[in-house]
């Protein structure tokens, strides 16, 4: 009796089939022979694909194909213009001078990534999107300005490529730590470093097509208006390619745009929004970094996390203050006329925001009837209006990791993690289970 054997991969397409009739001197195999279309293609896509990689994984490729595609072209146009303002095919030129230009813009460009990789560099996985996007920003920006470069004299020739190379910099830290991040997202079974690999492969193809046909074009392609015009139309092909890649992406990650946006829709009407609803509401420049508003939209303002120095300390003039403390964080609120501002300070031993993120949303919700009598009157009653119980709170993070959100990964912190410590010496009164949040005193406005 016979049986059957198959060799199969991630995706379940049989590779090999073996037929095994009475030991192994007649073991028959027969290979699967694959189109050559196909074993191209998957030359460029990661093994078992479409089952080792989210299903958002497709579509942003392609776009991100497409915008590589035309930001080839447009960085053929930049770099051309950049030879011609440092003298290429100029007998007048000092090679000296064109040395200096360019060992001063690479100086100051290398400062500068040194400089925001160190203030942005933990913003930019929670706000992956954002910066994904805000690189090709800072990339077409700097292309635009290398077209100046041959019409202008030494000093200001030398600001321009100096601007430039810092705007390329921002951009090469913005968009390497990024598509990082994105590619920890897509990659579903551990092969991230695989991912990374076909990715490349993917990007080296786009940009030989785009470095044929650019060639092409920058032949062709002299007078100086039809060059602005042509990068104006490819910068615009290109950035619409990123923000349609960007917006395609199904982050699992609450940062705090998503945050505000999932709670927002439990606080109205008692629902969990899963990542794809999110992804096709969340805003890539605006409402990000910790954008609040009330039920109403009369109220809007903005959260952030902070020292203690930083909440005790900071009160501008003109504002209505009120402080309060939970078992797990101390939070601020200022109000004046429509505009609020909050800030937190978590307590040591608080490993994630998000219930205080939750409350942070939750308060400015209900801004509207809270602030009607005065912020006092938010705390006047037992239980804080809108006040929702740490068991409450459980089951909606439940239903949220349940509906497929990763409440694991602190997306909410955009900068170094710091917690407060009660020394002993000044501790805070112990919280009953009846009073969760302790009113510590209203402060007068302060008027100018």
């Amino acid at each position: 009796m016979s049986r059957s054997f198959y060799d199969i991969d991630a995706a379940g397409e049989v590779l090999c089939t073996y037929t095994d009739s009475s030991g192994q001197e007649n073991l028959r195999s027969e290979k699967t022979e694959v189109p050559l279309a196909k074993a191209i293609l998957y030359a460029f896509l990661p093994a078992g694909y479409p089952h080792t990689v989210t299903d958002d994984y497709l579509a942003y490729q392609t776009y991100d194909s497409l915008q590589a595609f035309a930001s080839s072209i447009t960085s053929l146009l930049a770099n051309r213009a950049v030879l011609e303002g440092l003298g290429v095919g100029d007998s007048s030129s000092s090679p000296t001078g064109a040395l200096i230009l360019k060992i001063t813009g690479d100086t100051i460009s290398r400062i500068a990534t040194i400089l925001f990789a160190h203030r942005m560099g933990q913003a930019i996985e929670p706000e992956c999107k954002f910066y994904r996007f805000l690189a090709d920003l800072f990339n077409d920006s700097a292309q635009f300005l290398d077209l100046l470069t041959p019409a202008l004299p030494y000093f200001p020739k030398l600001g321009v490529i100096v601007s430039a190379g810092v705007l390329r910099s921002l951009c090469g830290v913005a968009a390497n730590a990024s598509k990082a991040s994105l590619s920890a997202h897509f990659a579903l079974t551990g092969n991230l470093a695989e991912l990374n690999a076909k990715e490349a492969s993917q990007e080296t193809v786009v940009s030989l097509m785009g470095m044929l046909v650019g060639s092409l074009v920058v032949r062709l392609v002299e007078d100086k208006q039809v060059v602005w015009l042509l990068m104006v139309l490819l910068a615009g092909v290109h950035l619409t390619m990123n923000y349609r890649a960007v917006r395609s992406v199904k982050m699992r990650s609450l940062n705090r745009q998503r945050a505000t946006i999932v709670f927002r829709e439990w606080l109205e009407h008692g629902t969990i929004l899963t990542p794809e609803q999110v992804a096709q509401r969340e805003s890539i420049l605006r409402k990000g970094r910790g954008n609040l508003s009330s039920k109403s939209g009369d109220y809007t303002g903005f959260c952030d996390f902070c020292t203690y120095g930083d909440l005790r300390r900071w009160n501008p003039r003109g504002y209505h203050r009120y402080d309060f403390e939970t078992a797990s964080y101390f939070m601020g609120i200022w109000h004046r006329g429509g505009y609020f501002y909050m800030r937190v300070a978590l307590k040591e031993g608080t490993t994630s925001p998000l219930s205080a993120w939750f409350d942070a949303v939750n308060h400015a919700y209900h801004f509207d009837s809270a602030l009607k009598d005065g912020l006092e009157s938010h705390y006047e009653n037992e239980i804080p209006l809108g006040y929702v119980s740490e068991e409450q709170k459980k089951t909606i993070f439940a239903a949220l990791t349940a509906a497929g959100w990763d409440l694991e990964t602190n997306a909410l912190e955009t900068r170094l993690p710091v917690r407060v410590r009660v020394g002993d010496g000044r501790k805070a009164p112990h919280l009953s289970e009846k009073d969760p949040i302790r009113h510590h005193g209203h402060q007068e406005a302060k008027h100018d």
